[in-house]
């Protein structure tokens, strides 16, 4: 008897390889279908079973590919926005025999109407509980967001709560297998740990902490998440079904030839994202490409992305290269036509202001604040979680998502020092505003971290 869990990068999602006897069950799978074949494999198992625990919104399932590959039934909450069209319905109580496993369903609406969390009981003890796979209704040291049906807040954060004590119930020795951990979109908060069991979760757990239910809801409408443009066509793919399981051919790189076209804004085929580090990129990168380097592609590719556009990647290497082109496929961007490597070094002054970014420290945002020069902006792109904690007080805040939205509001001929937690994402908007044609701008190093610390200093 087993379970494997499978951790996707980028989104931080978990999905699960349940099984024994020659049998299988995989729990919320992606878009890299091999990775489940070659641990039913390993296992000497065959996957009979697929079960989404509700409609995900940051990634394309994978439950149709695998299917098709396999041969297995999927199954899916009832209570779904719109009817599953691949997948049969299963209710409160159904329960699926996995060799010496047996899987129950638990209805636990809250995230969404349609979510399930899955009861693993071991048949040859007993028939005990031992885990229970929670989906996003509970994840460690965190709960799900309810914030997807607008006008429907509140019922939602109140059936949360109601599925969160039935999880309770269970017993505090039943180990917990959320879908995703730390870094996820679906929840601020969520420790580095990827399991935990309902005891400590009970026990540490903020959500478990409110002593009623009406505190719980008021705690849950006074959460600020975002969702990002792409979430509705992750909805769509998730109700229709997607066959394109992540290709094995890796990434092609371009060849030379085709580099003066991808340089020339008025005439380029399609987007550069130069996935190198922040430091790479300031130091010198291809002018127009926008800088989104490893869990950043992932976290904020769907804020400034479309999936009409064709992409490019600017690459250390091939491995690089393959891992963000896997990345964009799982959030459904398929147009990657391949990637560039060597970033040419500018050779003139002019092309070393366009293909570099300068950095700036915190005396010298300090000295900028005291004496502050007409054309000058501290731009905040934190989330407003993060501003609400610790403000920086002279900057305008525009979250780094938005920026696509509401640069149209910032002043061209403005200087801009771009400041975040850390200097990455300001990294990031750095990128995205060259491109756009803002010819002033430099990012904070350190930004905030960096802030803090020299304040203390002073």
């Amino acid at each position: 008897m087993f379970v494997e869990s499978v951790k996707t990068p980028g989104i931080a999602h978990l999905s699960y390889l349940i099984g024994s006897d020659g049998e299988a069950c995989v729990i919320d799978p992606q878009l890299d279908t091999q990775l489940y074949l070659a641990l039913a494999g390993k296992h000497e198992c065959r996957i009979t079973t697929i079960i989404e625990t509700h409609r995900n919104e940051d990634f394309i399932s994978g439950a149709v590919a695998l299917a098709n590959q396999t041969g297995a039934d999927i199954y899916h909450g009832k209570d779904a926005d719109e009817p599953i069209e691949y997948a049969h319905k299963t209710v409160n109580g159904d329960k699926f025999e996995i060799g010496k496993w047996t899987l129950e369903v638990i209805t636990t609406p809250g995230h969404t109407k349609d979510s399930i969390c899955v009861l693993a009981i071991d048949n040859e003890q007993d028939g005990q509980p031992i885990g229970v796979f929670t989906g996003d209704t509970l994840f460690v040291s965190e709960v799900g967001r309810t914030d997807f049906y607008p006008e429907e807040k509140e019922k939602m954060a109140g059936q949360l709560y109601d599925s969160l004590q039935t999880l309770a119930n269970l017993g505090d020795d039943i180990i917990v297998y959320p879908a995703h951990g730390a870094g996820s979109v679906c929840g601020s908060g969520m420790a580095a740990r990827e399991f935990t069991t309902i005891g400590i979760e009970k026990r540490q757990n903020p959500g478990y902490q409110c002593t009623s239910k009406k505190a719980f809801i008021e705690r849950k409408l006074k959460e600020n998440h975002y969702i990002a443009p792409y979430f509705s066509k992750m909805e769509q793919s998730n109700v229709t079904g997607v066959d394109t399981p992540i290709p094995a051919v890796a990434c092609q790189k371009l060849a030379p030839d085709v580099l003066p076209a991808w340089q020339k804004s008025a005439e380029r085929p399609g987007i550069l994202i130069d996935v190198r580090s922040h430091a790479q990129f300031r130091d010198c990168h291809y002018p127009g490409s926008l800088n989104l380097p490893g869990g950043l592609l992932s976290a904020y590719g769907g804020w400034f992305l479309d999936y009409s556009t064709p992409i490019a990647l600017v690459a250390d290497s091939h491995q690089q290269a393959t891992e963000s082109a896997e990345q964009l496929w799982r959030m459904g961007y398929q147009q990657i036509s391949g990637y560039l490597t060597m970033v040419p070094k500018p050779d003139t002054v002019e092309a070393y202001q366009r293909q570099h970014v300068k950095a700036v420290t915190a005396d010298k945002v300090d000295e900028r604040i005291k004496a502050p020069r007409a054309n000058w902006q501290l731009l905040d792109v934190r989330k407003q979680e993060e501003v609400e904690n610790t403000e920086f007080k002279q900057a305008k805040h525009i979250y780094l998502g938005y920026l696509p939205e509401m640069h149209h509001q910032l002043d061209k001929s403005r200087h801009y020092t771009l400041a975040c937690g850390s200097g990455k994402r300001a990294t990031v908007a750095a990128s995205y505003l060259l491109a756009q044609g803002f010819e002033n701008v430099d990012v904070f190093i350190g930004s905030m971290q960096a802030w803090q610390s020299y304040q203390q200093d002073a």
